[in-house]
């Protein structure tokens, strides 16, 4: 590793080595150095995460920590069913929507055609007294052949 170990290595080569102690195998107290700098970052990294989970839940006591946790999930379990529910309704608003603009679509569909010129020589025949929606389509496909 290439982690500077200023430590270990004022201790093994002094500038003014009498009378202290010096360190002769350099590598072990190097890995130890290494270490302690990696896990005093980690436990830094770990106290500002204690100071940001203390600002947002108010506390920091760990069976408030779990009250709070248990609290949030059941708010984003509540959040998720509601979401669901949310897009069932919106699909079924779709679905009545699509079949409403088919419906939409086949009276357009009869309009035109009652409006065309077969259907106007239609509503004068006999047949056609009694106009229906069926009367109309069947019309419709006699006309279409």
């Amino acid at each position: 590793m290439n982690t500077p170990t200023p430590r270990t290595d004022a201790a093994t080569y002094p500038a003014d080595c009498l009378g202290k102690t010096l360190v002769t195998n350099r590598d072990c107290p190097r890995e130890l150095e290494r270490e302690l700098t990696a896990l005093t970052t980690e436990r830094d990294q770990l106290h500002a995460q204690l100071r940001a989970l203390t600002l947002i839940c108010g506390t920091n006591d760990a069976n408030k920590f779990e009250t709070w946790i248990d609290r949030a999930n059941a708010r984003a379990e509540r959040a998720e069913a509601e979401l669901s529910t949310e897009r069932e309704k919106a699909e079924r608003y779709r679905l009545a929507t699509l079949k409403l603009d088919a419906e939409l679509a086949k009276e357009r569909a009869r309009l035109d055609w009652l409006e065309s010129d077969a259907g106007v020589d239609w509503q004068w025949s006999s047949s056609a007294l009694t106009i229906r929606r069926a009367v109309i389509d069947a019309a419709m496909k006699e006309d279409a052949k």
